[in-house]
């Protein structure tokens, strides 16, 4: 990852005007932003949260209210800005009538790929996202999932510096989503910088380089996937099974959650007081302990926390 940033925005903001009463609704509000040349930046939100309208903003399909965003230093109203991206939307759709083939020949035309090199790519691109065998069968029978691969296919038909995913993973099954996670590793080990949105923690978790939280069109974190996972949330205690109602009442006394697996007890303590009162009861042989370990919070405690900071 270098230090060029690829997208940049500056108090970009974007305003809705609905309804009979023309209702002002701010879908993104001053948002700044930059994503870096090579990283894998996950864009995360609940649905409605602001992610695809800052998408539509960054490539010219909507226009800003106020404030800007640029592409390769380039304004985002500036065709060229786009020329080095590969864009994949929300919910794609093609011409049913078009084949794999089709739609990737097609979509290498725009860019004025030769027609050898349309193919070779083509077929590549096929392999690459997982449909292999399926080059001359007609879109009209892909499922949800299967189009979500060509279309990906289709964003990288270009070999795109930059590529620009909506919920790319939204619609697959756990192993086409592992499939996936895998294309988007590898855009980034050939040096592509990857943009996407999603609402799935886990699948970002795993992928990305940096994240940054959208909650109501303001953007309320951002930062490495190691800072936003370093915060201690507690530890985990297994002991020997408990069965002795009086440490039973006194767990219930606590500020603990308790699960219980055939050979052990497992407590999840998150307050330091509470976890040196269970101690206390270790050392004085009201319970055996089995092992400690310290838990790290996971994006979905980032995301979850950051969304209630916000409403405060």
């Amino acid at each position: 990852m270098s230090n060029r940033a690829v997208i940049q925005t500056e108090e970009l903001s974007k305003t809705y005007r609905i309804g009979v009463l023309r209702r002002s609704v701010e879908a993104v509000s001053s948002l700044n932003l930059n994503v870096f040349e090579g990283e894998v930046f996950a864009f995360l939100g609940l649905n409605g949260a602001g992610k695809t309208t800052t998408i539509k903003l960054l490539l010219g399909h909507a226009q800003p209210t106020s404030g800007f965003a640029s592409l390769f230093d380039l304004n985002s109203d500036n065709p060229q800005s786009r020329y080095q991206v590969g864009y994949l939307p929300d919910l794609p759709h093609f011409y049913s009538f078009l084949t794999s083939l089709e739609l990737l020949d097609y979509a290498g035309k725009l860019f004025g790929i030769e027609k050898a090199e349309r193919l070779s790519r083509s077929r590549s691109l096929i392999n690459q996202v997982g449909l292999e065998g399926r080059d001359n069968e007609p879109l009209r029978g892909f499922s949800r999932g299967m189009l979500q691969r060509i279309g990906l296919a289709q964003a990288l038909i270009n070999d795109p510096q930059l590529v620009i995913l909506d919920e790319p993973l939204g619609g697959l099954d756990p192993a086409g989503r592992l499939e996936l996670r895998n294309v988007i590793s590898n855009l980034s080990e050939q040096g592509k910088t990857v943009f996407f949105s999603s609402h799935i923690l886990d699948d970002a978790q795993r992928i990305a380089d940096r994240v940054g939280i959208i909650h109501k069109g303001k953007l309320v974190a951002t930062g490495s996937m190691e800072e936003l996972l370093s915060t201690h949330s507690g530890w985990e205690i297994r002991v020997r099974p408990i069965s002795n109602n009086d440490i039973i009442s006194r767990l219930n006394n606590l500020e603990v959650s308790t699960t219980h697996d055939p050979g052990s007890s497992n407590i999840l303590v998150t307050n330091e007081a509470d976890f040196k009162t269970i101690l206390n009861w270790a050392s004085c042989g009201d319970i055996i302990i089995r092992q400690i370990t310290d838990r790290r919070s996971s994006l979905e405690d980032t995301f979850l926390k950051e969304l209630s900071k916000s409403e405060d």
